[in-house]
């Protein structure tokens, strides 16, 4: 029998989590498989193309951080890796961008992991925060101004970056609520996922409206989670008919709610 390196599991288990998240459902304004959400350009089996397409890219970065320690050097190769994987995701999708926050938030975490060789959640939260608050000076040679960076600069507001160097503090709190539960307990994953959507500043859905109408969704959100049954309650309704009215897509938490699952179902062998 052939055992399959750790580095193999967390790029496994990485591309496994995007594409749990792309068929959980339902998603208010993400793609899901019975839904395009908010998207013209998007579907379900784009999402799982894209998904396959980074099992490289998450595999390079599990194996160059298991011998280099945490520092400017690592850093700066997990950036070098993660953006040669936008470039294959931006192929496999002909140029749609569907995961490159993803990239950003479960590299981090993949690259500490490997780089850690634990599963104890406060050293990996901790060690997220410590890489990804490190400067890669060659980010800004290769990265172009995004919508998101746009709006963080506009209201002051924290982004994807933000929430890995601050060690991922709506996923703490996500991992908290799900507490180890299954996967197939769809209702607490949508107590999750609605918690993410009430708590989160997701400049994806102020660029495609505003502030104060991510406001509104949030206030909405939050609501649907308090709600006895989710599903049938008026303000899961309401959250959903925003998505549609603004065609909102909370898309910086979709990567969160990859990565509280990554994390939730995270198999490897500790040292």
């Amino acid at each position: 029998m052939i055992k399959v390196s750790n580095a193999e599991k967390l790029a496994e288990q990485a591309v496994a989590a995007l594409k749990w998240e792309a068929n959980f459902s339902p998603k208010p304004g993400l793609v899901t498989k019975s839904s395009n959400g908010s998207h013209k350009d998007m579907n379900i089996d784009l999402f799982i193309k894209s998904a396959d397409s980074l099992y490289d890219t998450f595999l390079r970065i599990a194996n160059v951080s298991k011998s280099i320690p945490i520092s400017v050097v690592l850093r700066e190769k997990v950036g070098a890796i993660g953006r040669d994987g936008e470039k294959a995701m931006l192929t496999a999708t002909h140029g749609v961008n569907t995961h490159k926050g993803a990239i950003w938030a479960l590299g981090i975490i993949v690259a500490v992991i490997s780089n850690q060789s634990t599963t104890d959640m406060s050293i990996i939260f901790q060690k997220c925060g410590e890489l990804a608050s490190i400067a890669d000076r060659y980010v800004q040679l290769h990265s172009k101004t995004t919508y998101g960076i746009q709006v963080k600069k506009v209201y002051k507001i924290n982004g994807a970056r933000e929430e890995v160097a601050n060690g991922f503090p709506h996923v703490k709190t996500s991992l908290r609520l799900i507490n180890g539960q299954m996967v197939t307990d769809q209702l607490a994953w949508l107590r999750v996922l609605c918690l993410l959507y009430a708590t989160v500043d997701d400049t994806n859905v102020i660029h495609r409206s505003s502030l104060s109408v991510l406001r509104v969704f949030q206030n909405e959100a939050k609501q649907a989670f308090e709600a006895p049954v989710i599903q049938e309650s008026l303000a899961f309704k309401q959250v959903t008919k925003m998505a549609e009215d603004y065609q909102i897509s909370p898309g910086g938490c979709a990567d969160l709610f990859a990565a509280t699952y990554f994390l939730n179902n995270l198999v490897i062998e500790e040292d």
